[in-house]
């Protein structure tokens, strides 16, 4: 059964709970084997899918979200460079502003949720990219990347030796200018992505006696800007389907405030300042990396990797809490009279660039003996957040393209400058991991192969928050500290058992303990934070045909102490939002099966269908608004938003010589994008098509297709919705404006890889 766990990663990465897998993996088509022994690989520390995860529909920066049964972390999926993740917690710094998947990195492996919890204390699916450390001849690679509506990509890594007792070299860069896929009024060009990746590395080979490895040094240096988070209005109609509003066009046109300046309170002096929402709130960061690999006369192996990271970081986050009638209230920034329907509602949360330092190292001790191959590791983690500082605003605009910024003349809280000021959000301190673990593949016998694994954590937090009930107008009143300590267990367990040489059972189980963050502090209280437990198993069966290869699996996962922060929208004015810190549970049923088929010659076809049901648990609460409106919530056994009960994938591909033709289509369900589920988006498909032509063994180009049906795409969820709690309501919102994000309109994209 060669190859198993590629059809084993395929199901999983669709029944995986408690994450959104982003696994950035770029390889070719989906290819299933003829099976005819009783051999098989179990996933392993190297292994890679071949399920493509890279077409995304929302932006092309990113991979896709594989819908998994819970929402997704905000991170996406946990991302490693060499062994470590590029960031020690996703926020306030996002994975992609920290690294991107260039020339440099040649070799891509998957974690599934049992070696995520035992190797890194994570949860979900984490996926480690290697790098090209140096190469013993002279080696170049890169591509060169476009679409019709103007991107500039591309990367280039150089690699070979500097001298025979082997020293070796590499180089690479990477730069990115992406115009998006509409022209705003007067915000840079390149405001949906602005990016450069430079790294440089040195290597030295050696052997000494009877031992063998390599010691290289790399650096690497980062600086993102642009926009993420983009939206745009929709009329919400009958049956969840949505419209384009008229003279707007979702994805082609503008729907940010055309000035691309906000004017905020500083949240130490007071005083007010102007910022630019590109320049002011990108990324930057530096990083080195000491990696060593060893492998001893009698096959044991130490392979550690030590990175100390630098960064400042900055965050743009504009949020639309609601569309509402205009009235005679509203006028332009000069006093003209605003004459439209209706204006959009906008909350901005912007933090300013933080500084963060991080020193991180894993250590791993391995061998195989007999049946088994273990190892043991430990990880030792450092974090260091220098006042973190977010600075809230909200504004209203007109509901058009480009649209310009009102004012609300009624409104008594709206400051001088036409904004009303908010509240900020703060931490400080550090975090600290210190962690031991142990994992061993047994191979029991020819039949059956069992993994198992197990992690004690050690994780302390330091810092202060400051109570925003005791000062509200700046950061300078009285500090509370943070001082927390948890020990975080895990442990997980899978096995494959081979009945006879085309089928076979297989299982897990995987108990993992979350503690929490210094982010969760930054609203202002404190957030009473409790372990989180997550416990989960599958159970399964696969069959192997020389036509097809099949894997059906059952799963079911429950998380308690679900925190997050909400923002809920008043009912009476859906300008005014409160902040919300939330715990709740969650649990998830999901059953998925996978089938990868060769029906003939150079055809390949890959099929998914999952069911799931992951629903909200213990989740009630009450907010309450400044102007005296007090809501109750109970979400309890409500669908989770977002996540759709059904989907479907299909992926057919052929190669004839140098040409190979491909498409995938995917379909969602219905998703609800409210809390209470009172209103939904009907579904929908995401389709992608593409052809690659190997030109000769130095190029290939490519060209895909992105939306072919050049669906609207609206999906996500509303802030101003989670308090429409009857059906009553839901239906008064149909035919009216709303506001959410999209999937990418129709794209043509073009590339060319070369290596000399």
């Amino acid at each position: 059964m060669k190859h198993l766990y590629k059809y084993i990663l395929g199901t999983v990465l669709s029944l995986c709970p408690l994450f959104s897998g982003k696994a950035q993996m770029v390889t070719d088509a989906n290819k299933s084997t003829g099976i005819d022994t009783t051999e098989v690989t179990v996933t392993d520390k190297s292994q890679t899918s071949d399920r493509n995860v890279m077409l995304n529909a929302a932006n092309n920066t990113g991979p896709r979200d594989v819908n998994i049964g819970l929402p997704a972390s905000v991170g996406g999926t946990t991302i490693l460079e060499n062994g470590l993740p590029v960031v020690y917690f996703f926020w306030p710094e996002m994975p992609t502003k920290a690294w991107r998947q260039d020339a440099v990195i040649n070799r891509v492996s998957l974690y599934d949720l049992g070696q995520t919890a035992i190797r890194i204390g994570d949860v979900g699916f984490s996926v480690d990219t290697y790098d090209n450390l140096g190469t013993p001849e002279f080696m170049g690679r890169g591509t060169l990347q476009s679409n019709n509506y103007g991107l500039l990509r591309g990367d280039i890594n150089l690699s070979g030796p500097i001298s025979r007792n082997g020293w070796k070299y590499t180089v690479g860069a990477y730069a990115s200018f992406d115009p998006g896929t509409f022209k705003p009024a007067d915000i840079t060009r390149y405001f949906a992505d602005r990016a450069q990746v430079y790294k440089a590395g040195i290597t030295k080979d050696y052997k000494y006696m009877g031992s063998s490895g390599s010691v290289s040094l790399l650096y690497k240096y980062v600086k993102v800007q642009g926009i993420t988070s983009l939206y745009a209005p929709f009329i919400y109609k009958k049956d969840g389907k949505v419209g384009e509003i008229p003279g707007f066009k979702m994805g082609r046109d503008s729907y940010m405030e055309r000035s691309g300046k906000l004017i905020l309170q500083d949240a130490f002096t007071g005083q007010y300042v102007e910022r630019d929402i590109i320049k002011d709130y990108g990324a930057a960061s530096q990083a080195v990396d000491l990696i060593g690999d060893n492998t001893f006369y009698n096959g044991l192996k130490l392979n550690y990797v030590v990175r100390f990271r630098h960064s400042k970081v900055g965050h743009y986050l504009p949020i639309m809490t609601g569309v509402s009638p205009a009235g005679d209230n509203y006028t332009y920034t000069d006093g003209t009279p605003y004459t439209g329907e209706n204006v959009q509602n906008v909350m901005v949360i912007a933090s300013r660039r933080t500084p963060i330092t991080s020193v991180m190292g894993t250590f791993e001790l391995g061998k195989r003996s007999g049946r088994h191959d273990w190892l043991v590791g430990l990880n030792q983690w450092y974090y260091d957040i220098d006042k973190f500082v977010s600075e809230t605003v909200s504004y209203a605009q007109e509901v058009k393209p480009n649209p310009r910024r009102l004012i609300d003349i009624n409104n008594p809280n709206i400051n001088q400058y036409g904004y009303v000021p908010g509240g900020f959000e703060y931490h400080n301190g550090w975090e600290n991991k210190t962690a031991l673990y142990f994992q061993d593949r047994w191979n029991i016998s020819r039949m059956f192969d069992i993994n198992y694994g197990m992690r004690l954590e050690y994780q302390a937090i330091r810092g202060d928050f400051q109570d925003r009930n005791l000062n509200l107008d700046n950061l300078n009143g009285p500090k509370t500290d943070i001082k927390k300590d948890w020990l975080n267990k895990s442990a997980m367990v899978s096995g494959v058992w081979k009945a006879t040489g085309r089928f076979g059972l297989l299982g897990d189980a995987t108990y993992n303990e979350q503690a929490g963050h210094l982010e969760n502090y930054s609203v202002g209280e404190d957030p009473h934070i409790k372990k989180s437990q997550v416990i989960g198993g599958g159970f399964g069966l696969f069959y192997n045909h020389p036509w097809f290869s099949l894997v059906s699996k059952a799963t079911i996962i429950q998380r308690d102490e679900y925190r997050t922060t909400v923002n809920f929208s008043n009912p009476a004015n859906p300008a005014e939002v409160q902040r919300v810190i939330t715990s709740y549970d969650i649990q998830t049923i999901g059953w998925t099966t996978d089938i990868m088929a060769s029906l003939f010659k150079n055809f390949d076809l890959h099929f998914l269908v999952t069911w799931q049901a992951p629903k909200y648990k213990n989740y009630k609460g009450t907010v309450n608004f400044g102007d005296g409106v007090t809501s109750d919530y109970n979400f309890s056994d409500k669908i989770v938003t977002g996540v759709p009960k059904f989907l479907m994938e299909i992926d057919p591909s052929y190669t004839w010589k140098d040409l190979r033709v491909w498409a995938s289509a995917r379909y969602f369900s219905k998703q609800y994008f409210n809390k209470p589920n009172t209103l939904y988006m009907a579904g929908r498909w995401e389709t992608f098509a593409g052809l690659s032509y190997r030109i000769n063994k130095y190029l290939n180009a490519n060209v895909t297709f992105v939306n072919l049906l050049n669906q609207t795409g609206a999906n996500g969820s509303l802030p101003d919705a989670d308090l429409i709690m009857t059906d009553e309501a839901a239906n008064q919102k149909i035919g009216q404006i709303m506001s959410g994000t999209y999937i990418r309109p129709f794209t043509v994209e073009f590339s060319l890889n070369y290596n000399f």
